[in-house]
């Protein structure tokens, strides 16, 4: 199968850290015997990330990164300016496939936004397009279209993956066929995820061995909630945390031993060096830390909401009010200091991290794609006859 990938949130030699999670999926798509080129279309002017790292992993597929100015996303009189940066990617994507002589049987988009760029984009090709959804802000993003526009474009559409059952019944509530919706939950490279030996990592990172350590990894944002656990371990002796990632927010007490944007590679190392995972957040679509995690064998400590409840079971997890700091602090108390429930939890999360496959997830999604395709051929013959 040839495949067309589009992506807007793909790693680049000057961002390898952007978008590793469709990086991987695509890896495994090659692995699968697929042919597949990446359309990843990208502002002109980007801020390189910080570090040394120049590489993000070997690549499988075929990689264009065509430019296009953007237009930001600004209500203008009832008119948002997103629309005229994805006009500007549909031109950068079609111009890209007719200068390449891009070929391909199926285009699959990452994300809502990237769906409705190549309905338009690849509209004069006749290919099916496939779209997954795994964003935790659908809504915010349904708000920049009319209601005709999406339901008109979302009927141009062959299927949908989604990562969580929100996501499934709000595609059914846009009047999308629960035929065409298969929910397949993100998942992981067990190749790459896995526990490494803590004390070693503590001492590749300079960390301290006589703290028990909570580990953080996503944007320093409010709705991810780091600051949250900074404040409910504020009162908590012999506990530190590790912050991993980057943000709008930096945070400052004693309790951080380790704050800071690190190559993908360095995360499963880091997860290994910390006792629990922790993650706050207001919403998700499918949280990839806490499978990450999970992988590494960490317990985790995230929210009582739908989205992370369909993610995470009991015998390794403590769901709270993402917003009640002494609910947090409590489930942190009563995991950190208890050895015993630290190494039960620790087994059955590393244990349950197996249903989280990201080659069984690659080959689900091309299956789900194959038997769309299969049954809209038949239909399509039986309508000729």
């Amino acid at each position: 199968m040839k495949l067309l990938v589009l992506s807007n949130n793909y790693p680049s030699p000057d961002n390898p850290n952007r978008g590793v999670f469709v990086y991987n999926l695509v890896q495994e798509f090659c692995k699968l015997g697929c042919q597949v080129t990446v359309i990843a279309p990208r502002k002109p002017f980007i801020l390189k990330s910080k570090g040394k790292a120049s590489s993000y992993g070997k690549e499988r597929a075929v990689v264009f990164r065509p430019n296009f100015l953007s237009a930001s996303a600004k209500s203008v009189f009832g008119f948002n300016t997103y629309r005229i940066s994805e006009f500007l990617q549909v031109k950068a994507i079609s111009s890209c496939i007719r200068k390449n002589k891009i070929e391909f049987d199926v285009a699959y988009a990452h994300f809502l936004n990237n769906g409705l760029i190549g309905v338009k984009a690849l509209e004069r090709n006749g290919k099916p397009i496939f779209v997954a959804l795994g964003e935790s802000n659908l809504d915010e993003r349904i708000k920049l279209y009319s209601k005709t526009f999406l339901q008109k474009n979302l009927s141009k559409i062959s299927g949908f993956i989604t990562v969580g059952p929100q996501l499934s019944r709000r595609l059914e509530e846009l009047n999308v066929p629960p035929s065409k919706i298969e929910l397949i939950p993100n998942a992981v490279d067990h190749r790459i995820f896995y526990p490494h030996d803590k004390e070693k990592m503590r001492r590749k990172f300079g960390l301290p061995k006589n703290l028990k350590l909570l580990i953080f990894v996503g944007r320093f944002t409010w709705h991810k909630g780091p600051g949250r656990i900074i404040e409910a371990i504020a009162q908590l002796n012999d506990v530190g945390i590790i912050l991993v990632g980057s943000g709008k927010e930096e945070y400052k007490s004693d309790k951080i031993v380790f704050q800071n944007r690190v190559p993908s590679s360095q995360v499963p190392e880091l997860l290994s060096a910390a006792d629990v995972f922790v993650l706050p957040t207001l919403r998700e679509g499918c949280s990839n830390a806490i499978v990450e995690a999970m992988a590494c064998g960490l317990p985790v400590i995230s929210s009582d909401i739908e989205e992370v409840r369909v993610q995470c079971k009991q015998s390794y997890s403590i769901l709270v009010d993402p917003l009640n700091i002494k609910e947090l602090e409590k489930a942190i108390s009563r995991i950190i200091y208890d050895d015993n429930l630290l190494d039960k939890m620790s087994s059955q999360a590393l244990k349950d991290s197996v249903n989280y496959d990201l080659q069984k997830r690659a080959n689900s999604i091309l299956n789900f794609v194959k038997k769309s395709i299969s049954e809209f051929n038949h239909k399509v013959a039986q309508d000729c006859s």
